[in-house]
């Protein structure tokens, strides 16, 4: 049996929302993978400050200063137009539920986004995808290595 790869318009969305987590209550616990989009341009992630709270929380601006690299070089994918959208974040994790969470408000024991944070980041548009390992291979039982596997692919 060949693996399915990965495809975004196979993923489940709601938009997130930092002064509301009721959003989250559509997102199951279970294993899969995520992504995370917004209409956020490079200059404004370059403008976020550090993170409020200590922690493994991303530093957005020096990852995004990271990116520039990779954009010279064709490699990384940026917005065509002001005000377009894109994935800016993806990953996979034992709950999809719980990185949902720490992605919005963060957690200090996990790399995350921690977007709540950046009072910047209130001013566009977050979506949070989702895709549980048993949709995409029934049987998967969330495997570990089949998450890895196809979050690198």
């Amino acid at each position: 049996m060949t693996v399915p790869g990965l495809n975004i318009n196979d993923f489940h969305h709601v938009e997130m929302d930092f002064a509301d987590a009721s959003w989250r209550r559509q997102i199951p616990a279970v294993p899969g993978w995520y992504a995370i989009e917004t209409d956020a341009p490079l200059d404004a992630l370059l403008r976020f400050p550090l993170p409020l709270e200590e922690g493994l929380h991303y530093q957005i601006a020096n990852r995004a200063a990271d990116a520039q690299y990779l954009i010279a070089q064709g490699a990384a994918i940026v917005p065509l137009e002001l005000g377009d959208s894109y994935i800016v974040y993806m990953g996979e994790h034992g709950d999809l539920k719980a990185r949902a969470r720490e992605h919005t408000q963060g957690n200090k024991g996990t790399g995350c986004l921690s977007l709540a944070q950046y009072q910047l980041a209130a001013e566009y548009f977050w979506i949070f995808h989702y895709r549980p390992c048993e949709e995409h291979l029934p049987g998967s039982a969330g495997n570990k290595l089949l998450r890895n596997y196809l979050e690198q692919k």
